[in-house]
């Protein structure tokens, strides 16, 4: 049986959506925080996380074609 946490097994692939999914649970949390009068840092940090998660599934699965 081959190792799932490899490079390139399922693991690694899986990885940039699971961080997604956190990282928007972690968005909700900070907005619905800040309603409720919390820094708003938590939503922006959250929302931060979120780009850089959707950064990382953008490498995952864009083109690999010639580059200039």
């Amino acid at each position: 049986m081959e190792n799932p946490f490899r490079d390139s097994g399922p693991f690694d692939k899986a990885m940039p959506y699971l961080s997604l999914i956190v990282s928007a649970a972690l968005l909700i949390t900070g907005l619905s925080m800040y309603r409720q009068g919390a820094s708003p840092w938590w939503a922006i940090a959250a929302g931060v996380m979120v780009l850089l998660a959707c950064h990382g599934i953008y490498r995952q699965v864009r083109p690999r074609g010639n580059r200039a």
